[in-house]
């Protein structure tokens, strides 16, 4: 009888003692990692210097988007294709006709599915030739599109819709996530709702809604990063621990909209504004160890040694690649030939496991 009763108490202070490790352990995760490096997070960096293509330096430049061995981008409201090696393989649209907002890749067709020109839509072969345009069919000025997706050959949009309210002349929004097939006739349409979280913003007070999906459970969420970074960490644990993460559309009422974007290991949340910088961030969670970073210079460059990263975007829906640009003194600083009027140096960060 005392041999049972001290192996009971044994066992019982094992499993009080783990336990209250876990919940220590989750109560000292509240501190995040104020500085970090590329080599913490990512296995490979790829460089890709761009060649000059004959139209001028390239600014400002955004949506890059890989398929296969080809690499296309905007500069300028115009579409370009590189090869991954940076060599120039043309332009895709003509500035003189069209001005490109933004665009999605059909890797069936191989085509260029761009919006452009208010609300206009140009289906172009990966080689520049224009295949089709038409118009979209909305209501350019209560419909507004705000960012755009393709998964599982379909095309998938954030929008925001305005209209009057009769009882209070008050001009009430909306938001919401539409499916459409690849000709943009539209499939169905979801839904926009916060993740319970602390941090949980206003309807309306979204930064910027982009689209992702989770590449475990193919579940399509919507991200705004959020200002309020000191309930980062306290979030993610949340969703970490209390099964907040985004669940497939069959199970769903609405799309939550997360702080984080979910990658394969890790999540990542990030901020910049160039006019402020107190309120860039970089945002990053190891949901394999558990390590957090909470940067305001982003992470430091010692692959190329180029810098602070501070602007890492997704290179994919599925958050497991990013990418990061760089010009001037910085790309220089891997690139010794390269001068003040070259093309920027797109640098390809692939994470770890």
């Amino acid at each position: 009888m005392k041999r049972t009763f001290l192996f009971l108490f044994v066992s019982m202070l094992a499993i009080y003692g783990k336990l209250g490790y876990e919940l220590l352990t989750d109560e000292g995760q509240l501190q995040s990692a104020l500085k970090g490096s590329l080599s913490d997070i990512a296995e490979q960096v790829t460089a890709i210097p761009l060649m000059p293509t004959g139209y001028g330096k390239m600014e400002k430049i955004r949506d890059i988007r890989r398929e296969g061995d080809n690499i296309f981008l905007i500069s300028g409201d115009v579409l370009y294709r590189f090869r991954y090696t940076g060599e120039f393989l043309g332009r895709i649209t003509d500035p003189q006709k069209i001005r490109a907002a933004t665009y999605v890749i059909d890797p069936v067709s191989r085509q260029l599915i761009v919006l452009g020109n208010v609300n206009d839509l140009f289906y172009y072969s990966f080689g520049g030739e224009l295949l089709e345009q038409k118009k979209m069919g909305v209501d350019v000025h209560n419909q507004h599109i705000r960012s755009i997706a393709m998964y599982n050959h379909s095309i998938w949009t954030v929008e925001e819709h305005t209209q009057p309210d009769l009882a209070t002349r008050e001009i009430c929004v909306e938001k919401k996530v539409v499916q459409y097939d690849t000709t943009f006739r539209e499939i169905s349409s979801y839904k926009l709702a916060s993740a319970e979280l602390s941090s949980k913003a206003p309807y309306a007070s979204y930064l910027h809604l982009e689209l992702g999906v989770t590449e475990d459970t193919g579940a399509v969420y919507a991200y705004s990063p959020i200002l309020q970074t000191e309930k980062l960490l306290k979030d993610t644990l949340a969703i970490r621990n209390n099964g907040i993460y985004p669940v497939p559309l069959s199970y769903a009422e609405a799309i939550n909209v997360y702080p984080l974007r979910f990658g394969r290991r890790y999540w990542f949340s990030s901020y910049h504004n160039p006019h402020d910088p107190d309120q860039t961030y970089t945002f990053c969670y190891d949901s394999d160890s558990g390590k957090s970073w909470q940067l305001s210079e982003g992470f430091k460059d010692n692959f190329y040694h180029t810098g602070p990263v501070c602007n890492l975007q997704p290179l994919d829906t599925f958050s497991n690649t990013y990418y990061y640009c760089k010009s001037g003194e910085e790309a220089r600083m891997a690139f010794p030939t390269r001068s003040n009027s070259d093309n920027p140096v797109i640098f390809i960060v692939h994470l770890k496991g």
